[in-house]
């Protein structure tokens, strides 16, 4: 993953600041996730891999995927394919959404629970958050069995796990210290 955003960083970076400038952040967002979750399919890799598929045919595949682009847009896609850096579309799409979220000053909480949180549990759990690091919190749920029970929450890089599971955990660490 971490070798992704590193080829990714520049990218998302110099699509960030060509959707700022010309106004059009929304369509790009849109275009990125739509090309992030088409590019995951096996089939589509291989069209995108044919070197019997001209690099015209691959751009024009992949514009058909997308509602809306842009000269800007299409100029990017060709980067893309040339710089053999499409694969990384998807941490490209990861990173330029967690600019535009930036932008508004909002944090992405990620919240893993045994079992869903109800609308009021999200609500107050947002505003704690909200909180603690003065910014918007947008959460992202999760549900993982394997916490038992509890909550485990990552944001800003930093995690706070209040789940049995960890609890279990650090219970069988002590033990073992003895």
């Amino acid at each position: 993953m971490t070798d992704s955003v590193t080829f990714a960083r520049p990218y998302a970076e110099a699509a960030h600041k060509i959707a700022s400038e010309t106004n059009a952040v929304k369509a790009w967002l849109k275009n990125l996730a739509i090309l992030s979750a088409t590019i995951k399919d096996a089939k589509v890799k291989a069209i995108l891999a044919s070197p019997s598929v001209s690099e015209r045919d691959k751009i024009s595949f992949l514009k058909e995927m997308v509602s809306k682009t842009s000269k800007d847009f299409t100029t990017f896609l060709e980067i893309l394919l040339e710089n053999k850096k499409i694969y990384y579309i998807d941490s490209i799409a990861e990173l330029f959404h967690e600019m535009v979220l930036a932008d508004d000053e909002i944090l992405i909480a990620t919240v893993e629970t045994a079992y869903p949180l109800s609308g009021e549990q999200k609500d107050k759990l947002s505003k704690k958050l909200q909180k603690e690091h003065s910014k918007k919190i947008m959460i992202e749920e999760s549900v993982n069995k394997s916490l038992i029970a509890g909550i485990k929450i990552h944001v800003n890089n930093q995690v706070i796990d209040h789940s049995i599971k960890f609890r279990i955990n650090a219970m069988r660490e002590q033990i073992k210290e003895r």
